[in-house]
């Protein structure tokens, strides 16, 4: 998955070394700092994730294809709960992460 914006920096979870998993594999993160510091980046800003209440939704915004992206999801066996035709020739996923947190993907038909 190619993503490159989201809109909140910190993601709140139930487990956060569950969720820094989640999130580095179903979104392809890159990480950043020692193995032991659990931070992500993207779009060149850190993605933190600290113990609390699953909040959301949080969108992102990715350069996949929808179809590219359909697979992707299903190869990391993330089921879609929704889809949503958006302007400019976009469509967004609804998915959930580990902790619950509903993550809104925004990619090109």
């Amino acid at each position: 998955m190619k993503a490159r914006k989201l809109d909140h920096k910190t993601i709140l979870a139930l487990d956060p070394n569950r969720a820094y998993r989640f999130w580095r594999d179903a979104f392809d993160l890159p990480q950043t700092g020692a193995q032991t510091d659990r931070r992500l980046t993207l779009d060149g800003e850190e993605i933190h994730f600290v113990e609390g209440q699953p909040a959301g939704p949080f969108e992102i915004l990715v350069r996949d294809h929808q179809t590219e992206l359909r697979q992707h999801l299903a190869n990391n066996f993330i089921p879609i709960e929704k889809e949503e035709e958006r302007f400019n020739n976009k469509i967004a996923f609804y998915i959930r992460d580990s902790e619950g947190n509903q993550v809104i993907l925004e990619a090109n038909q």
